[in-house]
């Protein structure tokens, strides 16, 4: 049965579009993953995407704000900062559920 979420494919689009320093240590920390089945790297790793892509998913959202002229100057130069903080307490709640879906995936499709 095919899921909603394919992880070959969405592994395929994500290690082409790696640009950011914080994909690139992402990519490293899922082909290490590979090497080993420790379940806990694994579960880290799984995190540490739902947490890049919560962070793009509300960078984008911010583009659609008008107010960022409106922005202080410390605003605008920590907001990458904030956005990650945020992708990152999102990501730690589980209330997504991003993680835990594509552990299991991998677990499974991989037999990790």
């Amino acid at each position: 049965m095919s899921s909603i979420l394919d992880i070959s494919s969405l592994y395929d689009t994500y290690s082409y579009n790696l640009n950011s320093v914080s994909g690139s240590s992402l990519q490293n920390n899922l082909n290490s993953v590979g090497s080993s089945s420790d379940d806990e790297k694994l579960m880290e790793v799984c995190k540490d995407f739902e947490s890049y892509f919560v962070k793009k998913m509300i960078e984008e959202a911010k583009k659609t704000l008008d107010n960022e002229d409106e922005q202080g100057e410390y605003m605008q130069y920590f907001s990458d900062t904030l956005n990650q903080t945020y992708a990152d307490a999102i990501a730690d709640s589980g209330s997504l559920g991003l993680a835990n879906q594509l552990y299991e995936s991998m677990k499974t499709t991989y037999n990790l």
